[in-house]
């Protein structure tokens, strides 16, 4: 099996950690402004920013396992973990249940 190799770079790093830490703050403030506005759209903007913290929190997570043991394979492992999130929230949402 072929695999390449993971290249990092200190502004790619540092943009994500920003993520990881901003993220989370913007997601659950929106959820609460969508309650306050009775709007789903902002709510469900809300998970979306919440789901961006748990990419980079998982982008974070894959890069100190890859540095740290070489495992090069953990993040298609992380990548379906979010991936099957991702479809739970989507499948939730087509059949109109509430995102929050």
């Amino acid at each position: 099996m072929i695999h390449h190799q993971v290249n990092t770079s200190t502004l790619g790093i540092a943009l994500t950690t920003a993520s990881l830490l901003v993220m989370p703050a913007l997601g659950i403030t929106k959820q609460r402004l969508g309650r306050i506005l009775d709007s789903e759209a902002t709510s469900g903007e809300g998970v979306q920013n919440l789901l961006c913290a748990a990419q980079a929190g998982a982008v974070l997570l894959g890069l100190a396992l890859t540095a740290g043991y070489g495992w090069w394979w953990i993040d298609p492992i992380i990548g379906l973990a979010l991936a099957a999130v991702a479809i739970r929230e989507g499948r939730s949402a087509w059949h109109g249940k509430d995102c929050c």
